[in-house]
């Protein structure tokens, strides 16, 4: 079995949500206009501040994904939850 099908799949969601976060706001020709307005605004200023709300819950979602995963994980190996620290850590 190779390292890549083991990669479960809330790891590749998150990559995905990531992905198009990132890649989206780069392709600029496909929003240098000035129209469609919205509430006087050009195309090209709210597209872009849509994008930086659209990112706020595509990084939440991501990291909920993967702390569920990493949670799962720990549980699995008996490392117990990872927000909270071990016995003898704590200052």
């Amino acid at each position: 079995m190779s390292r890549l099908s083991a990669v479960k799949p809330a790891y590749w969601i998150a990559g995905v949500l990531l992905a198009a976060t990132i890649v989206a706001p780069l392709i600029v020709s496909s929003y240098a206009k000035a129209e469609p307005r919205l509430w006087g605004f050009p195309f090209f200023y709210w597209y872009q501040l849509l994008w930086v709300v659209l990112s706020v819950f595509t990084v939440g979602i991501a990291y909920k994904l993967v702390m569920g995963e990493e949670r799962k994980r720990r549980a699995a190996q008996g490392l117990g939850d990872p927000d909270k620290p071990a016995k003898g850590a704590e200052q």
